[in-house]
């Protein structure tokens, strides 16, 4: 398979999985994703650390025990906020969409102790779109990947997918491949090859 341009620790390609199974991708939420987090949690610390160096001393003045209460307490606060930061990123960290040749795996990590995993083969696969909104979305390169299923079957949504575009054309190349190698009725992609090779 023919790597990106753009290979990123999100979003990488790799060359086999076992024997008849390959890896076509293996894609992790951009980071854009977690910044909203990061940020809160920056501005608690540093709001804490502002209260206890600069505004509590000249507000209690001789008061030192009650200071001291207070300052103890912003800095348990911050060391909570800085411990959420390596747990929220320890939590996101986990997502991630793969893309099998013959299968799809999403895996979402909502919770430090909540997982869910959720497996289709490329034959139930309907279509799959990629959605970028905004400016943001398109500055730094993240999106929606939606692959719609068979039946009644749950859609996989891959939200902050680094390349959305290009993890759909994977997607959809594979599914092709798989058909032509199974036998089955495939997209207009399949046709034209199929006449191509009469």
């Amino acid at each position: 398979m023919e790597k990106s341009l753009n290979e990123t620790a999100q979003l990488r390609t790799l060359e086999s999985l076992s024997s008849d199974e390959q890896i076509l991708c293996d894609v992790r939420q951009h980071p854009f994703g977690i910044i909203a987090v990061y940020i809160l949690c920056l501005i608690g610390i540093v709001g804490s650390f502002f209260l206890v160096t600069v505004f509590l001393p000249d507000s209690f003045g001789e008061s030192a025990q009650i200071y001291s209460i207070i300052a103890f307490i912003l800095i348990i606060v911050g060391i909570f906020l800085a411990l959420a930061m390596v747990i929220a990123t320890f939590v996101y960290k986990q997502s991630r969409l793969t893309v099998t040749s013959k299968n799809v795996v999403q895996i979402l990590q909502s919770g430090v102790f909540t997982r869910k995993i959720s497996q289709i083969s490329l034959a139930n696969i309907e279509d799959v779109t990629s959605i970028q909104k905004g400016f943001l979305a398109q500055v730094f390169g993240f999106g929606v990947v939606n692959i719609e299923t068979a039946g009644e079957q749950v859609n996989f949504i891959f939200n902050y997918a680094p390349q959305p575009a290009r993890i759909a054309k994977i997607i959809l190349n594979a599914k092709d491949d798989f058909l032509i190698q199974t036998g089955q009725t495939g997209s207009v992609r399949n046709s034209v090859i199929n006449r191509q090779q009469q």
